[in-house]
């Protein structure tokens, strides 16, 4: 048993059995995915998004300044998860290989919910 629990972001949802579900989600850059939720790591225990409560999902290629306004940026793939009617939260990942295996995990659990892409040029 963790010493701080883990924590629905939804107010909608939560899984029966996080810690049990946590224990088997693989590692996708800095967060944890599993069939059932996303995790975030956070101050006391992790919080996780359960993708029962998922409304909309997209992706969208940017990039994050390294040296201010003017200068280089490290290109990144932002993925919005829209949950509880209105909440939303964002996730930068590395590579879209990255992104790819959150969103089959997601396509499986919610094969119904629309997933967006926005492939144009990094900004």
């Amino acid at each position: 048993m963790p010493l701080f629990p883990i924590k629905s972001m939804s107010e909608r949802y939560e899984l029966e059995n996080a810690a049990e579900d946590y224990r088997t989600a693989k590692k996708v850059e800095q967060y944890r995915v599993s069939g059932e939720a996303m995790y975030i790591s956070a101050f006391p225990g992790s919080k996780y998004i359960p993708f029962a409560a998922l409304d909309q999902v997209w992706t969208k290629n940017t990039g994050i300044s390294v040296t201010g306004t003017c200068g280089k940026q490290i290109p990144m793939v932002c993925l919005r998860l829209c949950y509880d009617g209105g909440f939303y939260q964002n996730y930068l990942f590395e590579k879209q290989s990255s992104v790819d295996k959150v969103l089959e995990q997601i396509r499986n659990r919610c094969p119904d919910l629309a997933i967006d892409r926005d492939t144009s040029p990094r900004r």
